[in-house]
């Protein structure tokens, strides 16, 4: 499955990744990373039932894209799409009932990362399921304006907490779905 797989990992990813490894002190990134392996692993594995071949792998600053052949529509690519965010859930739940400081917090970054990931927003997983059961119309129109709820919902968070983290989430959706296509 993972022959002839085109990897490509931008300048901007692995300058952050760098960036927040040394500015990590509580071991952050550490705990991320296997979570999102997990997550990336859960959609993998639910492609291969459905047998699809993997052909690229793009990781970028907002995160990783897994191309693949045949396409899928309807429900079979729901389900594809889901089964990452299923996959970080057993995770967290796994990782959390393990015990120790290190898996309860990548426990909770898979937890919500996964809660993330199924926000009906494009291009997370909950916005590909969007596209893969409604017309794309409907789909582009739920998006859009669920992102820009995250983005309302980040600036107050931003101006009560002083923390700007959701907000720029929020920033980055909202422009990805006000633009042309809101569908990749």
């Amino acid at each position: 499955m993972m022959r002839h797989v085109q990897w490509n990992i931008s300048a901007g990813a692995i300058l952050l990744a760098a960036l927040l490894y040394f500015v990590d002190g509580d071991g952050v990134m550490s705990a991320l990373l296997p979570a999102a392996l997990v997550h990336e692993l859960g959609h993998i594995a639910a492609l291969r039932l459905c047998a699809c071949r993997l052909t690229r792998v793009s990781i970028s600053v907002t995160g990783a894209q897994l191309d693949y052949a045949p396409s899928l529509e309807g429900l079979r690519s729901a389900l594809c799409c889901l089964a990452g965010p299923l996959a970080g859930a057993v995770y967290a739940v796994t990782a959390c009932t393990v015990g120790g400081a290190f898996w309860r917090m990548s426990g909770a970054i898979s937890f919500a990362l996964s809660v993330f990931n199924c926000l009906p927003i494009m291009p997370l997983d909950g916005g590909r399921i969007l596209f893969s059961l409604l017309p794309a119309a409907q789909a582009r129109t739920i998006s859009r304006i669920a992102a820009l709820l995250f983005l309302a919902g980040g600036i107050a968070i931003a101006l009560r907490f002083r923390s700007v983290s959701m907000a720029a989430m929020g920033i980055w959706l909202a422009v990805h779905n006000l633009r042309g296509d809101a569908s990749k």
